[in-house]
This record gives structure tokens, C-alpha cells and sequence, in this order.
């Protein structure tokens, strides 16, 4: 037998949509694809990257970013009386704010007028005596004494072992030196002779402040219109200006006045 014969030729085959395009266009569809993947994982990775807080250089900002949101109007803008509060107004002070400084003076009266007047300006003299005696001045009596050695030394025993602060507030002793000394239980301040205030509460403030315990007169370091400010051991403010001295002698070593002029003013609380 011989060969078979071929078989008959199929139907022609149908060619798809892409085959049937031309080569141009076929070329530039493959292109368009290229760039959709490309551009489809560069949306990938800028999500990615979003998401874990990065922040590409060239990543876009997203539509809403662009809009900005409408402010609501805020309660600021409504009357003082329309504003609601939970709780009762701050004063000036709570808030931060300085209030009238009218306010705490009137709520507190003047140190000056929680005083009165005791005497005023009464004319004394402290003198010192010879020998190991001693003077002082106790401007709450009003008055002036003269002690022996042993009747000052026995008048201290006697105001320590009761703890009483002794009558006197000013002793003057030594012959060579002057001691003029403040006791204890009082508190004095020496102020300028240019001071001008003569107000019980400024003297009172000054002498609270201290300072002043003891001078030695023979070195003349206390001059004249000299201004002491004491509290005294009963509570009391006396101001005390120097008027002048007598006796000694300025120029020579050991030789302090014998006799202190005073003008005196004293206030007692009042109450």
C-alpha cells in the first residue's frame, strides 16, 4: 500500500485582537503596561512607607491634608456675662494679675497709727559717773539712776535668776572708755542724722531690724543728731536723737563726754 494521503487542511486559524493590531501599536500598548506597573508600585511603596511614619521626599500629599478644616467659633467671643463657669470667678491674684495695692493697705492700718503717743520730745541727759559706777536711762518710766558696781552686779543676778530683762534699756560706764551699752531684752538701731522720718512706725521697723548693741564714746563715733530707734523691754518704741555733749574731750584718747544730751519721743501700742 502506499502512503496515506495528507490530511485536509483545517479551518484557518483566527487570530486574536492584539495579533491582529500592527506592529506600531502593539509597541505602544507593551509601553502604556511597562508604566501602569511602574507607577502601580511606586503607589505601593508610598502607602508602605506612610504608614510606618516615614516620610518620603517624593511622596505626595494626600487630597485631605490640602483641606483645611473650619474653625468652630469659641465662647472668647460672647459677653463676660454669657460665659458659663463651673466655679466662682479667680481673683487677680489667682489669676496671676497684680490687684490694687489700695486694697491691702486699707485692710491693714498704718504701722504709725497702731501707736500713741507716750511723750514727746522730752529733753534728758545721760550722764557718766566716775569711778567703776555706772549710769542708765529707762525711757518707759521716764527716768534716769545711778548705780554703785555692787548694786548693778546684784540687780543683774537677781533679773537673770527670774529671767525679767532689768528696768534699765541704756547704761553708760568707764571713765576711760564710755561704754554705752543697750541691755538685754531690747532691740535698737542707729540711723543716720540725715533720717528725717519721725513716724512711730518707721522707728518701730528700724529697731526691730537691730543692729545697735554698743559704742564706745571715747572714740567720738556717735556725733551729735544721731538717731537711736529701741524697742524697749515693755514693748514700747522710743526715738532717740543725741542733742549734744558735755564735758571730755574729742582730741584726746580716754576722754569720752561726761554728760549725753537726748530729746526723746515714745509710742506705746495702742490696745
Amino acid at each position: 500500500m502506499g502512503p496515506f494521503p495528507p490530511p485536509p487542511p483545517g479551518p484557518p486559524r483566527r487570530r486574536g485582537w492584539f495579533a491582529r493590531q500592527s506592529e506600531g501599536v502593539r509597541i505602544t500598548i507593551i509601553g502604556a503596561v511597562i508604566a501602569g506597573v511602574f507607577s502601580l508600585g511606586g503607589a505601593v511603596l508610598t502607602a508602605a512607607l506612610t504608614d510606618r511614619g516615614d516620610d518620603p521626599s517624593d511622596a505626595k500629599p494626600s487630597a485631605q491634608s490640602s483641606v483645611r478644616p473650619t474653625t468652630a467659633p469659641t465662647t472668647a467671643s460672647e459677653p463676660p456675662s454669657q460665659v458659663s463657669s463651673d466655679g466662682p470667678s479667680p481673683t487677680p491674684r489667682e489669676s496671676g494679675e497684680s490687684g490694687d495695692p489700695s486694697a491691702d493697705a486699707d485692710s491693714a492700718p498704718p504701722a504709725s497709727e497702731s501707736y500713741e503717743v507716750f511723750y514727746d520730745k522730752q529733753t534728758m541727759a545721760l550722764g557718766l559717773p566716775p569711778g567703776s559706777d555706772l549710769g542708765s536711762i529707762d525711757f518707759d518710766a521716764p527716768g534716769t539712776r545711778r548705780y554703785t558696781e555692787d548694786e548693778w552686779t546684784a540687780l543683774k543676778e537677781k533679773a537673770d535668776e527670774s529671767g525679767t530683762p532689768v528696768e534699765a534699756d541704756l547704761t553708760y560706764r568707764h571713765y576711760f572708755n564710755g561704754f554705752l551699752t543697750l541691755q538685754n531684752g531690747r532691740n535698737a538701731a542707729q540711723l543716720q542724722p540725715t533720717d528725717p522720718s519721725e513716724k512711730a512706725g518707721d522707728c518701730a521697723g528700724a529697731a526691730r531690724v537691730g543692729g545697735f548693741t554698743e559704742v564706745k564714746m571715747h572714740e567720738w563715733d556717735l556725733p551729735a543728731k544721731t538717731v537711736l530707734c529701741v524697742v524697749t523691754d515693755k514693748g514700747n518704741i522710743a526715738r532717740v536723737v543725741i542733742t549734744g555733749f558735755i564735758g571730755g574731750d574729742s582730741g584726746e584718747i580716754g576722754e569720752p563726754p561726761t554728760q549725753i544730751g537726748l530729746l526723746v519721743t515714745l509710742w506705746k501700742p495702742r490696745g
